[in-house]
């Protein structure tokens, strides 16, 4: 990743925390490697170039003053862009798309309208891991809210799989791969991940032994 492209990142973080929306937001994605990264001030820690960058919206339905993410977007050069298919709205630029995200709600809807934000978002599974194993980290001066690694891997775990044979699920072996090894050396991270694992429901608990049984035996071991 470009020096370049972690200043713009830096940028819209900075954007969005200046305008009150980053404290209602969860970074989520490959871009959470950076921050890792940044964080724990090791660079055994990937950082992979995407054009996605994507947040989770915390607490969808709570009643807040209203924050214009948009306008705030707009002023870094970032326009909306209209899926023709449903209501969903991304903000794009020529380098990067932003998207806003939601975890499962009681609602038959797949896209759904945070009017605290004035977005609209898509709500995607397994996002819920996110919203409950999340914690703050500080990335150059400012509080930002990520996935805790342990449940950053096993999340990923959970979905790489449903990618099919794509790039994007080679991408996502090599992070799960790498992050691991990072959480490998450190005990606490190792009980921290079974705990989490321990706590998910039966079914993704049989699904991600199934998958690291098969691909990251390494993985299997810390959790059975």
């Amino acid at each position: 990743m470009t020096n370049s492209a972690i200043e713009k990142f830096d940028e819209i973080l900075h954007v969005l925390n200046k305008v009150g929306a980053l404290k209602r937001l969860i970074l989520v994605g490959s871009w959470c490697l950076l921050v890792y990264r940044e964080y724990y001030r090791n660079e055994l820690i990937p950082v992979l170039r995407t054009m996605d960058l994507d947040f989770l919206i915390e607490k969808p339905n709570e009643k807040l003053p209203v924050v214009d993410v948009p306008k705030a977007l707009s002023n870094l050069g970032f326009e909306l862009f209209f899926d023709v298919n449903s209501p969903l709205v991304k903000f794009e630029r020529t380098d990067l798309e932003i998207e806003f995200l939601c975890p499962r709600l009681r609602t038959k809807d797949v896209i759904v309208n945070i009017s605290h934000l004035n977005l609209t978002a898509q709500i995607l599974s397994y996002m819920e891991i996110a919203q409950k194993y999340s914690k703050v980290l500080e990335y150059k001066g400012i509080s930002l809210k990520v996935p805790e690694p342990e449940a950053f891997v096993l999340h990923k775990v959970l979905v790489y799989p449903l990618r099919g044979d794509s790039p994007k699920k080679q991408k996502d072996l090599f992070t799960v791969t790498n992050l691991f090894e990072v959480i490998v050396g450190n005990q606490e991270s190792l009980n921290r991940m079974k705990e989490i694992f321990m706590d998910f429901p039966k079914k993704w608990r049989h699904m991600i032994l199934e998958t690291t049984k098969k691909d990251l035996p390494q993985i299997e071991k810390v959790l059975i």
